[in-house]
């Protein structure tokens, strides 16, 4: 009984899906359905897509994104300024 339970807790994390990646995955269902792509319901693709998410050598879960810390301002400045979208006109 205890070498099952060291086997049990030795398994890696099953869910390693980001939260983010979660809430999206939940806001698209609520779509309507021309909406939704039915590519990525086909079996195949889901499991090609799963399999090169695979974590490599060296690679581990992030789970606290360095990215989703920066300002949507300061990305929108960015952008703007380097000519890539639209500044707004607020005069």
């Amino acid at each position: 009984m205890m070498a099952l339970s060291v086997t049990i807790e030795a398994r890696p994390q099953r869910n390693l899906q980001h939260i983010a990646v979660v809430e999206n995955a939940a806001w698209e269902k609520t779509l309507p359905q021309q909406f939704q792509n039915p590519f990525y319901n086909t079996p195949r693709v889901r499991d090609a897509l799963a399999r090169s998410s695979w974590f490599g050598p060296g690679e581990e879960v992030v789970y606290d994104r360095q990215a989703e810390k920066i300002p949507r301002m300061e990305i929108y400045n960015v952008l703007s300024h380097a000519g890539l979208i639209p500044r707004r006109r607020f005069l």
